[in-house]
């Protein structure tokens, strides 16, 4: 989202902009003092568009958008924002105070979003129980009642893939469709998923600033698909070059993670016991952190017992391997086979064992 470049300007200097494709959203905020508002691609102080003053509570955002696209207002003082599918049209939002009331006018695209929400949050808020279930569980040790649960999340995925099939099916030309891919499949990784939803879109909704996000993405992993893997070199720990393709002949867990990722450090003491388990067998792991900070990433790796390799250049999400390989989450690993050919992708829990256990039975 962040490539795709957007020029925003307030009211006084934006008449070179409405000639074509152009968008005007006339803000309204009722019984508060005039504050700050700012626009922007995701709910947050970052990745800040635009901002504006507002005057006796009313405030006007003018620019230009590739097609329909999802912006977040947010008012300085107001915890809640607003996010809404701006179309190149004139558009009204007016909200209360404290944003839990906002109407929004202008857009068909903002009536499907609305629509997709309200679908989506019916089918999610039966999540709660289920979180309450496994954790009654991890506490009892209870294993039978756990995979209960977790079979309780799986039939919540269903019914979610089913809403998505349906949602495309009935809007096959609306940007809202691939945005609802993108949010659904791409950020947790489901590339059968995205290829078979990708599909029900029409060329229209193919080809619109979502649409070509996904193209690109798509792009990204068949060359990290199941049957092939980009080489890389990165410095090690202690600043010294090390060769991805310099562990051909073992099996190898590419692991890509950062310290400040809860998921990634939960996980942890599984990837360590698989590591115990099999390294002697030919079984090794290489961590790939996204981390910035260096005393961070080495205290979580001493903290955690990691004692394979570890790597990184400290960018973050804007390490160029965070593109090579289409990383969009963290944790995501990848099964390397002795010829290094990707064999498995995001093996965790369970799944890692399970895998582990298969190749080194035989």
């Amino acid at each position: 989202m962040k490539k795709i470049i957007v020029c925003l300007m307030t009211l006084a200097g934006c008449s070179s902009l409405v000639q074509a494709q152009s968008f005007t959203i006339n803000g309204k905020v009722k019984d508060i003092p005039d504050r700050k508002v700012y626009l922007s691609h995701q709910e947050g102080k970052k990745d800040i568009l635009d901002s504006v003053i507002m005057k006796n509570g009313s405030f006007t955002f003018k620019g230009k958008a590739p097609g329909a696209y999802f912006y977040f207002i947010r008012v300085d003082g107001i915890r809640r924002g607003f996010g809404f599918f701006a179309e190149n049209k004139v558009m009204t939002i007016t909200a209360d105070s404290t944003f839990n009331d906002v109407q929004f006018s202008g857009s068909e695209s903002q009536v499907q979003w609305k629509e997709w929400g309200k679908t989506w949050q019916s089918i999610t808020q039966k999540a709660g129980p289920l979180y309450q279930q496994i954790d009654a569980a991890e506490k009892a040790k209870d294993t039978v009642a756990r995979a209960a649960a977790r079979k309780g999340f799986d039939d919540l995925g269903n019914e979610l893939d089913s809403a998505v099939v349906n949602f495309i099916r009935k809007y096959p030309a609306s940007p809202v469709s691939p945005f609802i891919i993108i949010d659904r499949y791409i950020n947790y990784p489901a590339p059968e998923k995205v290829e078979r939803t990708f599909a029900m879109l029409k060329p229209a909704a193919q080809q619109s600033a979502y649409g070509k996000e996904i193209t690109e993405t798509r792009r990204i992993a068949a060359k990290t698909g199941i049957g092939a893997t980009p080489d890389f070199t990165l410095a090690d720990t202690s600043g010294i070059p090390f060769k991805l393709s310099s562990l051909k002949g073992k099996y190898v867990l590419v692991d890509f993670w950062a310290s400040w990722c809860g998921p990634c450090r939960k996980e942890n003491p599984n990837v360590v016991t698989a590591y115990n388990k099999y390294h002697e067998k030919g079984f090794t792991i290489v961590g790939v952190t996204l981390d910035t900070k260096k005393d961070a990433w080495l205290a979580a790796i001493a903290k955690d017992g990691l004692t394979w390799a570890h790597v990184g250049d400290l960018q973050g999400w804007k390490s160029a391997i965070v593109e090579e390989y289409g990383i969009r989450a963290v944790p995501t690993n990848f099964l390397l086979d002795p010829s290094g050919k990707v064999i498995a992708k995001d093996l965790r829990e369970e799944a890692l064992q399970k895998k582990l256990e298969t190749i080194f039975s035989k």
